[in-house]
């Protein structure tokens, strides 16, 4: 498996020009990870409003591969399908999170190559690879290179630098306990 990826630390201010980069990749949508149905859910934004209502994953896919994109049962509940960006022409978005003692990242993922189930190597198609090169061009454009495979907007920088740590790059990652008791912390 050939995956590429990348991580991103944004403050709620960085989200729009977050937004207006993907956009800018070409005619694409945003879909929910999880779905009620094999057909994924689009959503109109990527911008986070209420993250306690809201999930922080997403995908994105070209508005053309939309019947490709499969959505396969989880086993959880009958009404739970899920997403594989191993095998289809998706980006995983998982967008950042901020709770009021730090910051955490977001990532871009996306796997261009894959083995399928004969062992044999798989490659997603080139105009796939070429929308997804284009796409992390332009992101990575639109945000600053924090250090290798890490990148922030500005308003994320403003917070670094009044003491907001970014988790995994000024502090250490929270531990399960610590999400927890930080999921109900959120910055309004």
């Amino acid at each position: 498996m050939a995956g590429r990826q990348f991580s991103f630390f944004l403050g709620p201010a960085d989200q729009q020009a977050l937004e207006d980069a993907i956009r800018a990749s070409g005619d694409i949508v945003f879909l929910a990870d999880r779905s009620h149905s094999t057909n994924g859910e689009e959503l109109t934004s990527s911008i986070i409003d209420d993250p306690e209502k809201q999930p922080f994953g997403c995908l994105i896919a070209r508005r053309t591969d939309l019947a490709e994109i499969r959505f396969k049962p989880t086993g959880y509940r009958d009404d739970d399908f899920a997403c594989n960006v191993t095998y289809e022409p998706v980006v995983e978005f998982d967008r950042f999170f901020l709770f009021k003692n730090f910051l955490r990242a977001g990532r871009f993922y996306r796997v261009d190559k894959y083995w399928n189930e004969d062992d044999e190597l798989m490659s997603k198609s080139p105009e796939f690879i070429e929308w997804a090169d284009r796409l992390y061009k332009l992101v990575k454009k639109s945000l600053v290179r924090v250090e290798q495979g890490h990148f922030a907007g500005a308003e994320a920088l403003a917070m670094r630098k009044s003491g907001i740590p970014f988790e995994g790059l000024d502090i250490e990652f929270a531990s399960l306990e610590d999400q927890i008791v930080l999921s109900s912390q959120w910055l309004s």
